[in-house]
């Protein structure tokens, strides 16, 4: 039971963290994934603040619903904790597929496996009738 109070305020963190990070330095990190510099202008800064704008909403609605858990809705709550991120995950594979840019050069690629692989540790501790849930 601690591990997933502890996971689920990772995703308020990490939505925190990489929120302020895309509205207060937004090239920094398009520097960083290694975005080619004739690529990153004033519509992609602005797209990327956007993004962090909305992780501040989404930590705002995971910070909710994490003090809303109980016994009795945690496995759902764990769920949808891992559905959010599967989603990244998958629809950031998904744009990359249909632009030709999966490749293992792309950070962004590797970004979204580790989506994918958050996605998949809120599912396998999710609880339910499992082990987890008794902790």
């Amino acid at each position: 039971m601690k591990l997933q109070e502890n996971m689920m305020t990772f995703t308020v963190f990490a939505a925190v963290v990489y929120g302020l990070w895309f509205y207060l330095a937004p090239a920094s990190y398009f520097s960083l994934m290694m975005m080619p510099a004739d690529l990153v202008n004033a519509v992609a800064i602005n797209q990327l603040q956007n993004t962090g704008i909305g992780l501040f909403v989404l930590a705002y609605l995971f910070n909710a619903l994490r003090k809303g858990t109980s016994d009795s809705n945690r496995s759902e709550m764990m769920q949808h904790h891992a559905v959010g991120w599967g989603t990244w995950g998958v629809l950031m594979l998904a744009m990359m597929t249909a632009s030709g840019q999966l490749n293992a050069g792309n950070l962004f690629m590797w970004q979204a496996i580790v989506f994918l692989i958050i996605a998949a540790a809120f599912y396998l501790v999710k609880g339910g009738n499992s082990v987890t849930s008794q902790a």
